[in-house]
């Protein structure tokens, strides 16, 4: 059987590396789905559940940091079936065997980059309200060999984000002008 390549297709592999790469790094993962899943145990316990490969993680989220975890775990809009980010990760080094206290700067927001677009609407509304980092996550040529694919991380508070987008679209208005 063969595969035809469709963008289900590398979405998939696009996952898939972005997983392993987390799990190779020493980072945990939480889909945005799961983080939404868990928004009432996480007011109550504080304890959200990652993925490092095969392995659960449970870690201890400080208060400070609940708000805006609740507010972009909620799907990006009403009637929406998506959320503004992919994930929350957490560096977590080894795989503990309690749970573990998350310092804030080991967590981030990320979102796994598709096509040449970087930021819709709403995530730059949501840029400009978080306080944890984002990562944007690329895969360069998702169907090369895996000892070929290229990853990226760029991480970056939403205001040097922002810094940066407002930097382009004034590039994109000089380069009109100049042409």
């Amino acid at each position: 059987m063969s595969l035809e390549i469709t963008g289900s297709l590398k979405e998939s592999l696009r996952e898939v590396y972005y997983r392993e790469g987390c799990a190779q790094q020493g980072w945990a993962y939480s889909p945005l789905q799961n983080v939404h899943d868990s928004l009432t145990s996480l007011k109550s316990e504080g304890i959200l559940v990652f993925e490092k490969g095969d392995h659960s993680v449970r870690v201890k989220i400080m208060q400070q940091i609940i708000p805006e975890i609740y507010e972009i775990g909620r799907s990006a809009s009403p009637g929406s079936p998506g959320f503004v980010f992919d994930y929350l990760a957490c560096q977590v080094k080894n795989i503990p065997e309690s749970v573990i206290v998350a310092n804030p700067e080991a967590l981030c927001w990320v979102k796994l980059r598709t096509g040449r677009s970087i930021f819709t609407e709403e995530q730059v509304e949501a840029l400009s309200k978080i306080k944890l980092p984002l990562a944007l996550f690329q895969v360069r040529d998702v169907l090369a060999s895996p000892r070929n694919v290229e990853i990226k991380w760029d991480i970056r508070s939403g205001g040097q984000w922002l810094d940066m987008l407002d930097e382009k679209k004034e590039q994109e208005e000089y380069d009109d002008e100049y042409f």
